[in-house]
C-alpha cells in the first residue's frame, strides 16, 4: 500500500517534486498537495508578462489538471493548512477535518514584505506576489492610476514594467544607489536604468520612502528627504521572506528559513522543506533553479536512493522590464580575480566575465544574453578557460567553433 505523502504549497517547487517523483518512486507514495491560491501550480516568473498583457493568465499554468491526475496525485487547491500536529502526523486545514501523513513536505514559499511606515495599512497600497494580485493591478492600470512602486529589485522592476505597459504612470523608488544590486554590478545596474527610463518608467535612485500621506486611501508617497511623489497607489515590491509560520508554531527548527540537511529534511525526521521557505547551510534561496535542484535531491531520497544538495551557484537569467539579463556567480570579482568587460551603449549590451585561477567564475550580461546557459554551465563545472579566454567574450559559436556548429 502507498505511504501517504502530503505537500504544503502549491507551486513551483511543489510541481518539480511531483514530476521528479513520478520518475523516481511512481506509486510507492500517495500523493496529496494542498494549496492556499485557488487555482492549479503556475509559473510565478511570467507574472509580470500576464501584467504587460504579453501572456494570457491561462497560459502560465505549469501542468494541466489530468497531468496530475495520470500521476496519482490528489490536488487540493484554495485550502489552507493551519497546524502541524508532529506527534499525530496530522495536518488541520481550515475549515476541513484533518488529513494524515507519513512524509510531509513543507513547500510554502515565502511572503511579500510590506515596508512599516506610516500609512502603509491605507487603502490603495498592495503587493505583487501572485496572480491575485495582478488582477488588482490591472484594475489600477486600466484605470491609469498613478503608481509608486518601492523596491528595486527584480520583482520591482516586473512589477513596474507590467503596469507601465498596461497603461499606468509609474515612479519606481529604490533604496539603493543601483538596481539590482544582488544581480549586477555598477555599469550593469546603470545601463538598465537607462534601458527601463526608456520605457516611460521613471526611476528614484537612494529614495527611502518615509510615510504614505491619504485621508483612508493612497494620495502621496514622501520620501525622507521631503520630496513628496503624488500617487494613487503605492505597490511594495521590496523583497520577500521565506514563509515559516506552520513550521515554527509546530516545534520544527527555523532560523530565516525552515532549517534543512542535505537531503531537505528538517528538524522532524519525516517532514521535509524545499524551495523559497527551506534554509539550507544558512542560505535562502529566493529563486527557482535552487528550488528545482532540491526537488530532484528530495525525490531521490524519497525514492531510497543515494543523494545530496551541496547548494546553488545562483544565477538569474531573465527579461527584467523587457530587457535580457543575466548574472552568476561571484560577479564582482574578489581579490586575485580579473575581468574581461564589453559595453555598447549604443545597441544596449553590457558583458562582464570574471575569471579567477584560470576558471570562470561570474558573469553579467545586459541585452545580449544568448551565451547565458555557456557560461553559467562553465562556472559550474570550473573548467579551465586558457584555451578560450580569447574569444570567449564574443560567445560560444567562436570560442568553441566545432562545438557550436
Amino acid at each position: 500500500m502507498s505511504e501517504p505523502l502530503v505537500i504544503v504549497g502549491n507551486g513551483m517547487a511543489a510541481a518539480r517534486l511531483v514530476d521528479e517523483l513520478a520518475k523516481t518512486a511512481l506509486g510507492r507514495y500517495a500523493v496529496a498537495v494542498i494549496g492556499e491560491e485557488p487555482r492549479l501550480a503556475y509559473n510565478r516568473v511570467l507574472l509580470s508578462s500576464v501584467l504587460a498583457g504579453e501572456t494570457g493568465s491561462h497560459e502560465i499554468e505549469l501542468r494541466p489538471a489530468d497531468w496530475w491526475r495520470h500521476r496519482g496525485v490528489t490536488v487540493r487547491y484554495g485550502y489552507r493548512v493551519t497546524e502541524i500536529d508532529v506527534g499525530r502526523r496530522e495536518l488541520k486545514i481550515e475549515g476541513e477535518e484533518s488529513m494524515e501523513y507519513s512524509k510531509l513536505v513543507l513547500a510554502t514559499g515565502s511572503t511579500p514584505l510590506r515596508l512599516n511606515v506610516p500609512g502603509a495599512d491605507l487603502a490603495g497600497v498592495h503587493t505583487f506576489r501572485d496572480t491575485r494580485d495582478v488582477d488588482l493591478l490591472l484594475t489600477l492600470a486600466a484605470a491609469k492610476k498613478r503608481v509608486v512602486v518601492v523596491g528595486g529589485g527584480l520583482l520591482g522592476l516586473e512589477a513596474a514594467y507590467g503596469l507601465a505597459k498596461a497603461g499606468a504612470p509609474v515612479t519606481l523608488l529604490h533604496l539603493m544607489d543601483r538596481l539590482m544590486e544582488r544581480q549586477l554590478d555598477a555599469p550593469a545596474a546603470d545601463l538598465l536604468k537607462t534601458l527601463v527610463e526608456r520605457k516611460g518608467i521613471r526611476i528614484l535612485l537612494n529614495a527611502s520612502t518615509a510615510r504614505i500621506h491619504g485621508d483612508g486611501h493612497v494620495e502621496a508617497v514622501e520620501l525622507a528627504d521631503g520630496s513628496r511623489i503624488e500617487a494613487d497607489a503605492v505597490i511594495f515590491a521590496a523583497g520577500i521572506k521565506p514563509n515559516v509560520a506552520l513550521a515554527k508554531e509546530a516545534g520544527i527548527a527555523v532560523n530565516r528559513g525552515v532549517v534543512v540537511s542535505d537531503v531537505m529534511q528538517t528538524s522532524s525526521p519525516d517532514i521535509f522543506a524545499l524551495g523559497e521557505c527551506a534554509e539550507h547551510r544558512g542560505t535562502c534561496y529566493g529563486l527557482v533553479e535552487p528550488a528545482y535542484e532540491q526537488a530532484r535531491v528530495l525525490a531521490r531520497h524519497l525514492a531510497g536512493r543515494p543523494a545530496a544538495y551541496q547548494g546553488s551557484v545562483v544565477s538569474t537569467n531573465l527579461k527584467v522590464s523587457g530587457v535580457s539579463v543575466f548574472s552568476a556567480g561571484d560577479f564582482m570579482g574578489g581579490e586575485g580575480s580579473e575581468s574581461l568587460v564589453l559595453t555598447d551603449r549604443r545597441r544596449g549590451t553590457y558583458k562582464k566575465l570574471v575569471i579567477t585561477d584560470g576558471r570562470l567564475t561570474g558573469a553579467v550580461l545586459i541585452g545580449d544574453t544568448i551565451d547565458a546557459l555557456w557560461y553559467l554551465e562553465l562556472i559550474r563545472t570550473r573548467d579551465k578557460v586558457a584555451a578560450i579566454r580569447a574569444d570567449m567574450m564574443f560567445g560560444r559559436a567562436l570560442a568553441l567553433p566545432s562545438k557550436a556548429a
